[in-house]
């Protein structure tokens, strides 16, 4: 199978977002190291977002245009998952000295719009390498062990913390865990949807994927709490 046939998947657009991807885990153990604090998350989350809207228009990307979009939108409605987490479950901590919208720092619909993309791309490549249900279970895998690691690191760099009211895996809580490898899960098949159509589907399915996100929370919270 062609690994590159869907347009905007290129050898280019791997090393960039991968390299990406790279750079956000880079930043995140260096912010742990030295215990930076929210100012380090703003600063990568916005340079991240502004650098793949740039990279969609520069270079005439389709695939990453839909990828912001989707990522977005999604990232905008987690802002009610936040809210029920830090409000409703009273799980998640945020050290509250920096802008915020609603029960979330400012910059977190945009950092999980980054994290939708890098994690909607590596979807839309394992896809074309395999096909979507070894894609989608793959990334569920992936999604899940990944998150002890970055919430681990969130904790150290001041970023975040969750209340040690559930079952934890170190510093994350087991149904975090499940919930974003239940949202990894579904990556693959909405990004395929939104493929090769105007870009009104992105924002459909990116309003799919933020009720995804708080439906996964809750159920995962309900299972593994």
């Amino acid at each position: 199978m062609e690994t590159y046939a869907v347009p905007g998947l290129d050898r280019r657009t791997v090393i960039a977002v991968f390299s990406s991807l790279g750079l956000l885990l880079a930043w995140s153990f260096g912010s742990s190291l030295l215990e930076a604090g929210p100012i380090s998350a703003s600063i990568i989350t916005y340079c991240l977002y502004i650098f793949y809207w740039y990279y969609a228009i520069r270079f005439k990307n389709p695939l990453i245009y839909r990828l912001v979009i989707f990522g977005t939108v999604a990232g905008i409605l987690e802002l009610v998952t936040d809210h029920y987490l830090v409000d409703t479950i009273n799980s998640l901590i945020y050290p509250g000295n920096e802008l915020m919208i609603w029960s979330s720092p400012a910059y977190m619909p945009f950092a999980w719009s980054n994290v939708l993309l890098q994690l909607g791309f590596i979807g839309v490549w394992l896809t074309k390498k395999y096909n979507i249900f070894k894609a989608s279970v793959i990334l569920s895998i992936a999604g899940g062990m990944y998150i002890p690691i970055y919430e681990h690191l969130a904790k150290d760099a001041g970023w975040w913390i969750y209340n040690n009211n559930t079952t934890m895996i170190f510093n994350a809580p087991v149904y975090v865990i499940l919930c974003e490898a239940l949202i990894s899960l579904s990556l693959p098949l909405l990004i395929f949807y939104s493929l090769d159509r105007k870009p009104i589907r992105a924002i459909t399915l990116g309003i799919v994927e933020g009720v995804w996100i708080l439906l996964s929370a809750a159920l995962a919270f309900g299972l593994a709490r």
